[in-house]
């Protein structure tokens, strides 16, 4: 009596996973990657790390790993719970909360973030 309703549970749990994972393939496709070559001026209104990458305005991404290369004026938290014995923290674009402005220059790889009248760059990862 348990076995046919474990086969049922076990089919409708396979299907409903198949659809989620559909679903959340044809989202992902839908945005569109910042790359070398783009040229870009954006205000981003919402961001949010989502599995590794850094989704910009539900539109644009970027690496999460986006690192920060020079000295930024933009404050940055570092809000890591542990961090192992002589390691420090990188900050990354994914530490950058929203609103602010992104920009990027055609053939470069340098990336800009104007937020609170304070100026960062990041490198553009492969």
């Amino acid at each position: 009596m348990k076995k046919p309703f474990f086969v049922v549970m076990l089919i409708l749990g396979l299907i409903v996973f198949i659809y989620l994972v559909f679903i959340n393939e044809s989202y992902q496709s839908k945005l569109k990657e910042i790359r070398f070559e783009d040229n870009l001026s954006l205000e981003v209104k919402n961001a949010y790390n989502e599995r590794g990458i850094y989704i910009l305005n539900d539109k644009y991404y970027l690496n999460s790993a986006t690192f920060i290369i020079g000295k930024g004026t933009i404050k940055i938290k570092d809000d890591a719970i542990w961090r192992p014995e002589g390691s420090k923290h990188m900050p990354r674009i994914s530490d950058i909360s929203a609103p602010f402005k992104i920009y990027k220059n055609k053939n470069t790889d340098t990336i800009f973030i104007e937020k609170d009248e304070s100026k960062i760059s990041l490198l553009l990862s492969n």
